[in-house]
């Protein structure tokens, strides 16, 4: 697998992790992913987020209910491409506003 393959593999892999609630956003950090894609994951992971009445379902596409492993499996094999490009806006978003903001 080339690198970059690799990358939005781990990339839509932790965004479904955090959207099923498999793992806490404040615990993705990896050394690999510059600081504002870990920010996009982790955003973007939370949005995905949709709990009814203590229940998961997609926020994409409505489907449930879903385990936390159920949801994360849906959202890795129905949704990944769209997983990869909401980080990859919401990565552009964090980054022009930061440059915007002088940093």
């Amino acid at each position: 697998m080339p690198r970059r393959g690799f990358f939005r593999a781990k990339i839509a892999d932790y965004t479904a992790k955090i959207a099923s609630g498999l793992i806490r956003p404040e615990d993705f950090d990896t050394p690999i992913l510059a600081r504002h894609v870990v920010k996009a994951v982790r955003n973007i992971g939370m949005q995905l987020r949709s709990v009814r009445e203590g229940v998961l379902f997609c926020a994409l596409c409505k489907r449930g209910p879903f385990t936390k492993k159920g949801y994360f499996l849906h959202l890795t094999r129905i949704h990944y491409s769209e997983i990869l490009h909401l980080v990859d806006l919401e990565s552009e978003r964090i980054s022009s506003s930061s440059k915007n903001a002088g940093f």
